[in-house]
């Protein structure tokens, strides 16, 4: 979705050791321009998120390069280079809400990186973040409605072929569902999974999105 009051800010940095690169740091993080207007709390939250990130990569990813280089030289092998790159994507930003999900992607040797993915919705007018069961009126079992869509989604995946989904579906579903991961499109909600949890990692993060309508009278908002 196009937000064009979201800017990108960006902090790169290159760390070496013995002329050797050992972390290469790219991070995106969101921040909305002054047109927007009551914009301070959001800047500085994903600043803050973004340097402390870069303290992670620069410090403990570093040594911790550092210390894989030097097994590496010494037994022979290949070294390479540690990757920490963040991302963001806007997916809705109708006033008064924002929200936007971002990826982390480590790379630390390996066949592969893995990415950890976040969600985040702001609701601009009281200029702080909202949890996913403040979208709903009180006393309604939200969950197990999301769960049990999410179930039949995931289901319908298969039979179309985008999905391969570990045994036992309905279990993981429920084993594996944080409140704390979703976010908002202008489709519906959507409830997403991290890596290795429901399905292999070839399949990425699978995100189900439940269109806004068939929440009915339960959605507090009109979104």
């Amino acid at each position: 979705m196009k937000c064009d009051f979201i800017k990108k800010q960006t902090i790169k940095d290159k760390l070496y050791h013995n002329k050797t690169l050992m972390v290469d740091i790219k991070i995106d993080y969101p921040h909305l321009s002054s047109e927007y207007g009551n914009n301070m709390r959001f800047n500085m939250h994903f600043r803050q998120k973004a340097h402390s990130n870069y303290r992670y990569a620069y410090t403990k990813l570093y040594q911790a390069a550092v210390k894989h280089y030097a097994t590496s030289k010494s037994q022979g092998f290949p070294f390479h280079a540690f990757e920490f790159v963040e991302v963001f994507e806007p997916t809705y930003c109708k006033k008064p809400f924002i929200s936007l999900y971002y990826d982390i992607y480590e790379f630390t040797g390996g066949a592969h990186g893995n990415t950890t993915r976040k969600g985040s919705t702001w609701d601009m007018k009281k200029n702080t973040m909202i949890t996913l069961d403040s979208l709903f009126v009180k006393n309604w079992d939200y969950k197990l409605f999301i769960l049990r869509y999410v179930e039949a989604d995931a289901k319908r995946k298969m039979i179309m072929g985008k999905g391969n989904f570990f045994d036992d579906l309905e279990k993981n579903l429920a084993k594996y569902f944080d409140e704390k991961n979703f976010y908002l499109t202008e489709e519906g909600l959507a409830i997403f999974y991290p890596l290795y949890t429901i399905a292999p990692y070839s399949d990425g993060i699978h995100v189900f999105i439940i269109p806004y309508p068939l929440f009915g009278e339960h959605l507090k908002y009109k979104l």
